[in-house]
């Protein structure tokens, strides 16, 4: 089916993008690697004037690690991201191992963590990765630059706090204590989507006591969230057996999933408390 839009512009600098942006509003859509807006452009269920293609933007690429933080360009693609060697042997890794969970290799070639995020689905495979890693996104507009936490970011499915004729250039990760994992959980594997997903961060003092505990979900909420709760309730204990199975019944009492055509609110709810327990678990044997 042909796909419904009259104009389409391919800018090279942010500040085009931006000024195409202001001129068509409401009537134009931005694409990266547009492996979601396409499927919708052909079904006919999103209908625009103009269509923005960002991803010849090289300021909207690109990976940069320092010793306090990493930046990562929001038009960079899943797969390279998965693959990259330097991304892969640093503090914020997980990032990396969430984007090669995304889809298959075809779709990774095309989509991007901007992207992944932007269109705010609940079970967006990266999602749990930046929570749990205290990004920041990093936002410009008509009204200049604004960084958005990211647990700030969203609203709802498919809503953010995005302004409109406001586009994401990065995603900025803080300095990361302690080790991170994460869970897929889906029928097909990698190449479904995610019924639940679980995401993990935990540090540890030299006696082997919680410092710091992230714990993100995917799937589970009208969008992705950290149960704040099992984190509080994490930090000061040794980790002992009773502790991960309190963390991970809270964690399995603090949500309240829907049932659809991938899974029942209860099969949910059951795979949250057995992921939690088990990343739980896999972050602290990263620590060592």
């Amino acid at each position: 089916m042909k796909m419904k839009f009259e104009k389409y512009f391919r800018p090279t600098t942010v500040q085009e993008a931006l000024d195409l942006m202001k001129e068509y509003g409401t009537d134009c859509k931005v694409i990266a690697g547009g492996t979601d807006v396409v499927i919708r452009l052909r079904a006919r269920t999103l209908r625009v004037q103009a269509i923005i293609d960002i991803s010849a933007i090289p300021e909207l690429k690109g990976i940069t690690l320092s010793k306090d933080k990493a930046v990562i360009g929001a038009a960079h693609d899943l797969r390279s991201l998965s693959l990259d060697p330097a991304l892969l042997e640093s503090e914020w890794k997980i990032v990396a191992e969430c984007a090669g969970h995304v889809s298959s290799t075809q779709i990774r070639n095309l989509a991007t963590l901007g992207g992944n995020n932007v269109n705010a689905s609940p079970s967006a495979d990266t999602t749990p990765a930046l929570l749990i890693s205290d990004a920041v996104v990093n936002v410009v507009g008509p009204n200049g630059a604004r960084d958005i936490p990211i647990d700030e970011f969203f609203v709802g499915p498919g809503k953010t706090v995005l302004e409109q004729g406001e586009l994401i250039t990065s995603f900025t990760l803080p300095k990361q204590e302690g080790a991170a994992a994460y869970h897929k959980h889906a029928i097909r594997g990698d190449t479904d989507i995610s019924i639940v997903g679980v995401g993990v961060r935990i540090a540890l003092d030299e006696n082997g006591v919680d410092t710091m505990a992230r714990v993100a979900l995917g799937g589970v909420a009208p969008r992705s969230i950290r149960v704040k709760n099992v984190e509080e309730l994490l930090v000061g204990t040794k980790l002992t057996d009773e502790d991960i199975e309190k963390a991970a019944e809270l964690a399995r009492d603090s949500i309240t999933p829907i049932t659809d055509q991938r899974a029942t609110a209860e099969y949910r709810k059951e795979m949250v408390y057995v992921n939690v327990k088990n990343m739980i678990r896999e972050a602290v044997a990263k620590i060592g």
